[in-house]
């Protein structure tokens, strides 16, 4: 299936000197297909390592003195295995970074069989867990100018190396699928246009009626293309499912085995939580719903943690909405949302009713799913998003930082609550030149409030 990360994979092909691709995200967005799919359409052939299953490589890397051979029958009829050629060499003894540097060339040529891997894309996938990873391939691409280096890790994590060796890395971050990306998968390109030309020529009723199955579907299914595939392929709601719970107990998984038990349990409570904290009115999130003795410096790592794996997401608090934003960011104050709408459905336990409309999906929770949904759409599309409440009176689901201005977002397809009333940013803000309202209605501008369909957020 198609990404618009392509776009970004092209430009990094495109560059004079290549630098090092570095691919984050979390399980089960799609990276190492996206990848692969890439590899196959622009280079002559790709030497994919899944660090994950050959240890002899993620060692090198990591700088990890192998334990020293026995002398047993067993050990003698592993000698040819990978891991054995790692403890074959001498070099290791001092484990330096040029001794690793030749012993990862070593082990290439003796996986790959004298490859020319100048002419390939080298694909190192599962390096999430493996330290001193940036600071290896640093070293290694100095000796290996004519190397095409991708880096696949399952994390979202902002690493030292993002600023100060961008001369190095290329960092991409990649997230479930966009209704964009639905909609191509879907071959719908007749209706994107429709949607693209909206501004100057309305959509008919057919055109409204055939995207709107397409965002339902998108709504039931999520984002995550293991769970787009699967309905695709037969069109049955029921294949679904199966894989979204797959999934969240991966997470469960993932969350017991890469964390130690303390840390591990508090995540799992923030995990188990987020649901329900999203179905309350004030969707600010709150340790002591987590844990009744929680404290907000005991759980606060967790909660990064859970970001930095990519299966949960922060939206900051303003205090003000006064240009430049970031300078007025409550960052102890947040709300706390999931990777993906359809895995938030399928934690609720959200029936997959093909009888139910979009208006039904968009309130169910208390408009959780909805704000879900845009608060993934949203990102993707305008950047940094906040929120903004001011006392208990008001609250502004979405604000982005314009061109000219703070821009605060009204949902106006989830009945207007108090909690919900844009109108208190707007008296505190006067400067604000623009709101956007999101329906389900076509295109319009009504004075300074540029109305845009749920279904067209990726095109604004």
């Amino acid at each position: 299936m198609y990404r618009n990360v392509i776009n970004e994979l092209v430009s990094w092909y495109e560059e004079k000197r290549r630098r090092i691709l570095f691919i984050k995200g979390a399980h089960g967005v799609g990276k190492t297909w996206t990848v692969k799919d890439f590899a196959t359409a622009y280079f002559s052939s790709q030497k994919y390592i899944d660090c994950a299953e050959y240890p002899a490589f993620a060692n090198i890397i990591a700088g990890v003195k192998p334990e020293k051979e026995n002398t047993t029958d067993e050990a003698s009829e592993s000698e040819d295995s990978e891991d054995s050629i790692l403890l074959s060499k001498e070099d290791l003894d001092d484990m330096s970074i040029g001794a690793r540097v030749l012993d990862m060339d070593f082990l290439l040529e003796e996986h790959f069989e004298n490859a020319k891997l100048s002419e390939s894309l080298l694909i190192f996938d599962n390096v999430q867990d493996i330290p001193e990873c940036a600071n290896f391939f640093y070293e290694f691409s100095k000796s290996h100018k004519d190397y095409n280096i991708c880096l696949i890790a399952s994390t979202m994590e902002i690493t030292e190396y993002e600023y100060t060796h961008q001369d190095v890395f290329n960092i991409i971050r990649m997230r479930p699928m966009t209704f964009e990306e639905y909609m191509i998968a879907n071959k719908a390109h007749p209706f994107m246009n429709a949607i693209r030309n909206n501004k100057d020529k309305p959509l008919t009723s057919l055109e409204v009626n055939a995207i709107s199955v397409m965002l339902k579907e998108y709504l039931l299914i999520g984002g995550m293309p293991g769970a787009v595939a699967a309905y695709l392929k037969n069109k049955d709601y029921n294949d679904v499912r199966p894989i979204q719970l797959k999934l969240l107990e991966d997470y469960r998984a993932l969350i017991k085995n890469k964390f130690t038990q303390a840390l591990g349990q508090r995540c799992k409570r923030i995990w188990k939580s987020i649901p329900k904290q999203l179905t309350k009115d004030n969707k600010k999130f709150m340790y002591r719903f987590v844990d009744s003795n929680a404290r907000s410096r005991e759980y606060s790592e967790a909660t990064q943690a859970l970001c930095n794996l990519g299966i949960a997401r922060k939206l900051p608090r303003l205090e003000k909405g006064v240009m430049p934003l970031e300078d007025y960011v409550d960052y102890k104050a947040f709300e706390l949302f999931y990777i993906d709408h359809g895995l938030l459905r399928a934690a609720y336990g959200l029936p997959m009713n093909e009888e139910l409309t979009i208006e039904e999906i968009f309130v169910e929770e208390n408009g959780a799913i909805a704000e879900q949904f845009l608060f993934q759409e949203l990102s993707h599309n305008v950047g940094n998003l906040y929120y903004w409440t001011s006392g208990a009176t008001a609250r502004v689901p979405f604000v982005y930082e314009g061109e000219n201005g703070p821009i605060p977002v009204d949902i106006r397809f989830i009945s207007n609550k108090k909690a919900q009333n844009i109108k208190a940013f707007l008296a505190k803000t006067p400067d604000t030149e623009l709101t956007l309202k999101i329906s389900l209605d076509q295109v319009s501008m009504d004075g300074k409030v540029l109305n845009i369909p749920a279904y067209g957020l990726w095109n604004m």
